[in-house]
């Protein structure tokens, strides 16, 4: 009869402490309203807190702008010394051109010179074949005389000596006549033309 007892007590659910507890829902369990959304958890910062943080948040948006001003200009410092240094490295370039072709020119200038005061005949004729045949060989190592007379009057390609007035608007500043003429190597004027230019009186 004991034995009986013991065992229908040895069914018993737990008693006291060996009972599991009972918790509320954890963080990771729905809330109890039945949504099955976490429930939001509302933070409150301090006045004075918030406003040192806004405080801080300003200065360094500041900072930023500052940083990108200074950024933006070094920029700009950059391409006008880039653009400076391609100035002034074409220049140098053309300036030494000029010298060591300026033999040449001088020479195809006494040339041209002959031919304009040389009489007909066979010298002349000579003359003329052999300054075509410079031209010719001077044009194949890209050097080209570059055409002022009739054109308006470009201070890249010529230097006006002289000024003729003129009545006709269609002639102010074109190129009347050519003391001197141009040359370029490779596309680049390495010198200057000497010209006449007509301005409207």
């Amino acid at each position: 009869m004991k034995d009986r007892q013991h065992g229908h007590r040895g069914h018993h659910e737990p008693q006291g402490h060996d009972a599991p507890e009972e918790t509320g829902p954890t963080a990771a369990e729905p809330a109890p309203d039945g949504t099955g959304e976490t429930a939001p958890v509302e933070l409150v910062v301090p006045a004075g807190q918030y406003l040192a943080m806004e405080a801080r948040a300003l200065a360094a948006e500041a900072k930023l702008r500052e940083v990108a001003d200074s950024f933006r200009a070094a920029q700009q410092d950059l391409e006008s010394a880039r653009a400076r240094l391609e100035r002034d490295q074409a220049l140098r370039v053309r300036e030494s051109l000029a010298r060591a072709f300026g033999g040449v020119l001088a020479a195809l200038d006494h040339l041209d010179l002959a031919m304009e005061h040389a009489d007909d005949g066979p010298l002349k004729a000579g003359l003329a074949l052999s300054l075509r045949q410079l031209h010719d060989a001077l044009s194949a190592e890209g050097l080209e005389r570059v055409p002022t007379v009739g054109l308006p009057y470009d201070s890249s390609t010529a230097e006006a000596v002289a000024v003729v007035p003129t009545s006709d608007p269609g002639q102010d500043n074109r190129v009347v006549e050519e003391y001197r003429p141009a040359y370029a190597l490779g596309g680049q004027v390495i010198r200057a033309a000497q010209v006449r230019v007509a301005k409207l009186a």
